[in-house]
C-alpha cells in the first residue's frame, strides 16, 4: 500500500478541475432561494466556503453585491476567471475561513454555504453568521451529494475504488460513509441554533459520466487532488484508466443518481439587533 503525502492545503491544485468537472447545481437553486427570502437585487449575499464560486456566480443578479470567501487561493483565482466569462462583476473574493468571521465583514440578506459546510464546525459557524445575517434574511445550506447507494456497486466505480486505495491507502470513501448520526443532519443543527428552520428541498438529478468527466471529477476533490498524489499522479492516471476501461472498453460509464438538497433558514425580522 502506497501512503499518500500530506498537504497543508487540501484543495491546493483542485480548482480548475472543480470547476470544470463538479455536477453542476439545478437551475431552480436560484428561484427557490429568491422566492424563500423575497431577493430583488438589493443587499449582499456572503458565499462562505464559495470553492470556484458556482453559488455566488449563479446567484450574483439577486443582490448588489456578493462576498464570495475560501480558504484557498486557488479556489479564489478560478472563481475569478470563472466571474469574468460569465459576465458578472459584482463579486468580491475574499480569503478566510468560517473560524474567522467577524463583524468587520459587516452584514448579509443570505449567507450561503455548498459542500463546504462539512468541513466547519457547524454549530459555530452558525452562531457567528447569526448576527451577520439581516433581520429577515437567512441562510441557506444546499449541496449536489454523493452518489446514492447502489448494491451492488457499479463495476466501474468498484474498479476506481480499488486503485484510489491502492494509491490512497485505507481511506473511506465519500460514497462509502454512513449517514449522519441522529442530531446530526444539517436540519437538525439548524433546528438548535438560533436560525428558524424554514424548508428542506432534495431531488434526485443523474449525473452521466465519461472517464475524462469522472478523472477530472477525481482531481477536484480534496482526497485524491493531482497536488496530493504529487509525482504519482501520472502513475495513478494509467492504472486508473485501465482498471476502469477493463470493465466499460468504451469509456463511456454508467450514469448515476445523485441528490441536490437544500435546507433553509431565517431570522426573524425581530430578532434584528
Amino acid at each position: 500500500m502506497r501512503e499518500a503525502p500530506k498537504v497543508d492545503r487540501p484543495y491546493q491544485g483542485a480548482a480548475a478541475y472543480y470547476a470544470q468537472y463538479r455536477p453542476p447545481y439545478p437551475a431552480a437553486l436560484a428561484p427557490l432561494l429568491e422566492d424563500a427570502f423575497g431577493l430583488d437585487g438589493t443587499g449582499r449575499l456572503l458565499d462562505l466556503g464559495c470553492g470556484p464560486g458556482p453559488i455566488a456566480i449563479r446567484l450574483a443578479h439577486l443582490f448588489e453585491r456578493v462576498m464570495a470567501m475560501d480558504p484557498e487561493p486557488d479556489m479564489l483565482a478560478e472563481g475569478a476567471v470563472q466571474a469574468r466569462l460569465a459576465g458578472v462583476t459584482n463579486i468580491d473574493w475574499v480569503r478566510g475561513r468560517s473560524d474567522e468571521l467577524s463583524p468587520s465583514l459587516g452584514t448579509f440578506r443570505l449567507v450561503t454555504m455548498g459542500e463546504s459546510f462539512h468541513w466547519m464546525d457547524q454549530r459555530a459557524t452558525l452562531a457567528a453568521l447569526f448576527d451577520l445575517v439581516d433581520g429577515g434574511g437567512g441562510v441557506a445550506i444546499v449541496g449536489r451529494g454523493t452518489p446514492l447507494p447502489l448494491p451492488p456497486m457499479m463495476p466501474w466505480r468498484a474498479a476506481v475504488a480499488r486503485v484510489l486505495r491502492q494509491y490512497l491507502g485505507d481511506i473511506l470513501l465519500p460514497w462509502d460513509r454512513p449517514p449522519p448520526a441522529p442530531g446530526d443532519l444539517h436540519q437538525d443543527i439548524v433546528r438548535a441554533s438560533r436560525f428558524e428552520l424554514l424548508s428542506e428541498h432534495s431531488a434526485l438529478f443523474e449525473v452521466p459520466w465519461t472517464y475524462e468527466s469522472m478523472l477530472g471529477n477525481l482531481y477536484s476533490m480534496s482526497f485524491c487532488s493531482r497536488d496530493r498524489l504529487g509525482e504519482r499522479a501520472d502513475a495513478f492516471e494509467r492504472d486508473l484508466r485501465a482498471a476502469v476501461l477493463d470493465v466499460e472498453p468504451t469509456g463511456v460509464l454508467l450514469g448515476e443518481q445523485h441528490e441536490f438538497f437544500a435546507v433553509l433558514a431565517r431570522k426573524r425580522a425581530a430578532s434584528a439587533g
